[in-house]
């Protein structure tokens, strides 16, 4: 942990980390509250926002381990 927060682009992961499960864990609910939602017919809403936060963390992981990665 001290190797990605001793850099900026280490912060800058940590920071798209963080505010995408803020948002996962405070603004979903807020979003889904009360509603049945199906997408395609069948994927429930929340479980888009899930597979959309899990796609947004791994570009953001692959990016860092392939551009910013401090052990090359």
């Amino acid at each position: 942990m001290r190797e990605i927060t001793g850099h900026r682009p280490g912060k800058i992961l940590i920071a798209i980390v963080l505010i995408s499960t803020i948002c996962y864990v405070f603004v979903v609910p807020f979003v889904l509250q009360g509603k049945d939602i199906l997408l395609f017919g069948w994927m429930p809403l929340a479980v888009f926002f899930w597979n959309l936060q899990t796609l947004l963390w791994a570009f953001a992981f692959w990016v860092y381990t392939t551009r910013h990665w401090p052990y090359r």
